[in-house]
Order: structure tokens, then C-alpha cells, then sequence
């Protein structure tokens, strides 16, 4: 009987992982493939899936807003995760929004958990531990910076990159705060609970997260965390008396900034600018990096943008949608090849597979709303505008075309217009040619297939038809194939918006993960 039931939980949850994964598809079709399940928590779970125009693996959170605290709760992580930028905070890519599901979408780490790094009973070395804490401690500290209290800090949230390097993640149970703000919620990972949790008093978020930092350090150097009894009564009493055993071999150093985290009351901890400045951190002149400035970026990264004009995205909609952090594909996009071009990939695009959504050849270029040009020309107008000239400019543009018409052959000579002048459109008006993604035809390269985008030096330059394909009276003209420095290089100057900061979300009536 047992056996049986045992199988129909097997059925019924391999069947919610496929509605699951097809609600998925759903939302984001077009964008991303879904490729399985890779975790799941109290209140969400978490997909791998590929980003399709890039062919970078992704990871999608599935996070259900339910309602009431539900809602306030989900409603709090995104908000709290658009405001982050930071080298050891796992990056937000896109956020899709359905009335019932937020899908967000980050960085794939391909390391995994560092928990599944760190050997039982010896665990790191010394100097493989101080880099992969000093990474986390940056992290926290940047959170604290910016008026944020993790509260959930532990070796399951942190995970490796493909360069090994470490990133905090999972911030549903983050909360924002004010100095000397105390919180009442209870929640949190037991094994890392200060004493104030433990005693049910209202706590100081950030010695929280530096208790729980000095927990995640002993796991780190020894393979175990400090406080396991064979009760969660045992286990509390240790934490409460600060009692725990260190190896003899550990630096003096190392014991020390362990001793100084672990401190029973909460104002003589460390803050974590004096824990990044701690001798056992700092040794050998290295030090973890600093956040970045600003959130913002300053320049627009000029191949990005000519890479994602040739997937179809206007130059104009995708600057915005990265400078203001709206979080949407366009800037998805861009993120995600920035992530390439860092690791030395270059720019790579996927050609479009059967059934993807199909982008245009030549996309429109969007024209900034304070740049002003002519009205549009009809396709049987010629290129150029006119408008009466006087009398002694219509001698020397006669005089121009006559030894013109002397130095060509016959049947190419033109028919002039006495009495006009011409004037070149300006260069914002070309469009981008898709050299780089051919459309599908019978010599184009099978599906599924990656190439770098780079600008075609060539293709700068209007090219020559060939000798008798000139019609006298018509004009041709060629789309270039790179996009207009000028107006690129305005991008890269032109200061990005910034949104006025809104109000801190409330988080008092949710319960513990």
C-alpha cells in the first residue's frame, strides 16, 4: 500500500513539473527554452532554461504572487533586486510579469552551491577560503551599504560561477532597513540564527547577517557549522553561550575575525567594512573589490548595440531600457552579451530556428525624440530635397552639370534640374543592413548554429554598382551595414535618467522560510 502511494506521489509531481514547466514556455515563449528543474524552496522554484537569441543558459525563479502578505512579500524581492549591481550578487536579467506569476530571470551559475564545494571534516584551505569569503562579505557589505539585511546568509545561497568565483543569491527573505531600525521577523536558516533569534527579541539587521557570515566562515575552514546539537534545545544553548571548537591549525588570524563575528552581543560585532579591513582579509596587499559607483552605466557599449540592432532591437530602445533598469528583454539582451564579450566569447547570436519569432532584415532605426529631420519621402520620391535656388546659383550648378555630362558617356549622362538644389539626408537615417544574420535560405548555415558579430569594415563605404546597371534618372542607393558613429558616440555621452527613489516596502506579517 505504500509502494502505491509512494508511485502516485512520484506521478503527481513529475506532472506538476511539466504544467509547471509549460506555464513556463508560455510566458516567455519566444525568448527562452525551458530545460528542466534545478531547485525548489518554500516559495518558489527555480528553472534552467536557454536565452534563444544568445544561446546562454539562464536560470528563471517561478515566484507565485498569491495575495496579501504573499503578494507584499514577492512584491518586496523584485524590488529589492532591481536596485542591486554588484560583481558577487548574482545579476538580474529580466522580469516577466503575469497577473498570478512573476518570472524573473538571472545569471546562470554553472559552479553550483558553494556548500557542495567544501570538503566534510577538512574543509578549504586557508587561502582558497579567505578569497570566496572576501567575495561574500563584499557582497553582504554592499547590501548594508545600500540599506539591505539578507538575513537568510548561508553556504546554499552562495553559489560558483565558471570562473569560480562567489555570488550571493535568494533574496526572499531580504528586507530593507533603516540605521538603528529594529526587525521582528523571525526567519532565517536555524543553523545560523544569532542569539537575539533565539531568545525572540527584535534584532538589528545587519549584526544578523554578520553572525550568520561568521557561521558560514567556520563551515568554510572546517567542513561543519559550529552549533549542531542532537536538539534544537542543545543546539540553542551552544549559540547562546557562543560555544564552539576551531582546529588547532587555523592562522591566529583566521580565529580571530571568527571570535570577533561571533560576539554574544550584537553592537560589539564588527560592521562589514572593519570585517573587509581585517588582517586576515587583507594579507598580501589584495582587497575585495568595490562596488561599483554607480548603478547606472556611463557608455554605451557600441558592439553590443551593433550586435542587437542586427537582432532586430532599436538603438534608442535598447540604451533606455538599460539605463533606466527596466529589466525587459531588450535589456536581457544586452546583459547577457555583455556576459560574453567579458569572457571573451565576442558578441554571439543564434540564427533563427523554425518556429522562433522571425526579426526583420533591416530593422527601423529609432531617432532620438530631440533630434530634428524632414518629413519622410515616399518610396517613388527621390532621396533628396529641393527648393528654389537664385539666379547665380542656377548658372554654377549649370555650369557643374555641363562639364559633367562632358567627362561621362552618352547614354549615362542625366537629365538636369535647372533651378534646384540637393542636399544629402543625414546619416542617422541609414539603416543597419543584417550582414551578420543571413535569412533563412538554402545556403544559410543549419539551425542551431553560433557566429561572432563584428563590424564590417568594408561595409562602411556606399558601394558601386556594376557597369550597366545604372538607369539614367534613377539612383541607386546601398544601406550600409554599420551603424552611425555620431550618433552613437552622443549615446555615450548623453547621462542616464535615474528614477526618484520610492518608498522602503513593509515586510512584518510574513512567516519564516
Amino acid at each position: 500500500m505504500s509502494r502505491e502511494s509512494s508511485e502516485r506521489s512520484v506521478v503527481r509531481r513529475v506532472r506538476r513539473d511539466l504544467a509547471a514547466s509549460s506555464s513556463l514556455e508560455e510566458a516567455l515563449t519566444g525568448r527562452y527554452e525551458p530545460l528542466g528543474v534545478v531547485g525548489q524552496g518554500s516559495f518558489a522554484k527555480v528553472f534552467l532554461a536557454r536565452h534563444i537569441l544568445t544561446g546562454t543558459k539562464v536560470a528563471v525563479k517561478v515566484l507565485r504572487k498569491g495575495a496579501g502578505a504573499t503578494l507584499s512579500w514577492v512584491l518586496s524581492e523584485l524590488d529589492i533586486l532591481k536596485g542591486l549591481e554588484h560583481p558577487h550578487v548574482v545579476q538580474l536579467l529580466e522580469i516577466v510579469e503575469t497577473p498570478g506569476t512573476a518570472y524573473v530571470v538571472m545569471e546562470h551559475m554553472a559552479g553550483g552551491q558553494l556548500g557542495q564545494h567544501i570538503p566534510e571534516v577538512v574543509g578549504l584551505w586557508e587561502d582558497e577560503a579567505r578569497v570566496l569569503f572576501g567575495q561574500v562579505a563584499s557582497a553582504v557589505g554592499y547590501c548594508h551599504a545600500q540599506g539591505i539585511a539578507h538575513r537568510d546568509v548561508k553556504a546554499e545561497n552562495v553559489l560558483l560561477d565558471a570562473a569560480g568565483r562567489a555570488k550571493l543569491c535568494d533574496f526572499g527573505l531580504a528586507c530593507r532597513f533603516r540605521a538603528g531600525e529594529k526587525l521582528g521577523l523571525l526567519c532565517g536558516t536555524v543553523a545560523y540564527w544569532a542569539p537575539e533569534l533565539h531568545r525572540r527579541e527584535p534584532y538589528d539587521g545587519p549584526a544578523v547577517d554578520v553572525w550568520s557570515l561568521g557561521v558560514l566562515l567556520i563551515l568554510m575552514l572546517t567542513g561543519s557549522v559550529p552549533f549542531t546539537g542532537a536538539s534544537y534545545e542543545q543546539a540553542k544553548e551552544q549559540v547562546l553561550q557562543a560555544r564552539y571548537h576551531l582546529p588547532f591549525h587555523l592562522s591566529d588570524e583566521a580565529q580571530s575575525l571568527v571570535s570577533w563575528m561571533l560576539t554574544l552581543e550584537p553592537a560589539h560585532r564588527p560592521t562589514l567594512q572593519q570585517i573587509l579591513g581585517h588582517p586576515w582579509l587583507s594579507q598580501d596587499g589584495e582587497r575585495c573589490p568595490s562596488p561599483p559607483a554607480e548603478l547606472l552605466p556611463k557608455r554605451a557599449d557600441t558592439s553590443i548595440l551593433l550586435a542587437m540592432l542586427d537582432l532586430g532591437y532599436g538603438l534608442q530602445e535598447t540604451w533606455v531600457s538599460v539605463a533606466t533598469r527596466q529589466f525587459n528583454q531588450a535589456m536581457a539582451t544586452y546583459l547577457l552579451l555583455g556576459h560574453q564579450k567579458t569572457r571573451g566569447a565576442g558578441c554571439q547570436v543564434r540564427l533563427q530556428m523554425p518556429g522562433w519569432p522571425q526579426v526583420g532584415p533591416c530593422p527601423s532605426l529609432c531617432i532620438p525624440s530631440n533630434l530634428t529631420l524632414g518629413p519622410r519621402w515616399g518610396v517613388s520620391r527621390p532621396a533628396m530635397r529641393s527648393w528654389p535656388l537664385s539666379a547665380c546659383e542656377q548658372q554654377q550648378q549649370q555650369q557643374q552639370q555641363q562639364q559633367q555630362q562632358q567627362q561621362q558617356p552618352e547614354e549615362l549622362k542625366p537629365s538636369g534640374q535647372v533651378g534646384s538644389r540637393r542636399a544629402s539626408l543625414p546619416a542617422i537615417m541609414l539603416c543597419s543592413l543584417s550582414a551578420s544574420v543571413p535569412a533563412p535560405g538554402p545556403t544559410a548555415p543549419l539551425p542551431g548554429s553560433s557566429q561572432a558579430l563584428a563590424p564590417d569594415p568594408s561595409s562602411s563605404s556606399t558601394a558601386q554598382p556594376p557597369a550597366g546597371s545604372r538607369t539614367p534618372g534613377l539612383t541607386l542607393v546601398r544601406r550600409m551595414a554599420t551603424c552611425p558613429q555620431d550618433w552613437l558616440r552622443t549615446l555615450q555621452q548623453t547621462p542616464a535618467p535615474r528614477d526618484p527613489p520610492g518608498p522602503a516596502p513593509t515586510r512584518d506579517a510574513h512567516g519564516a522560510k
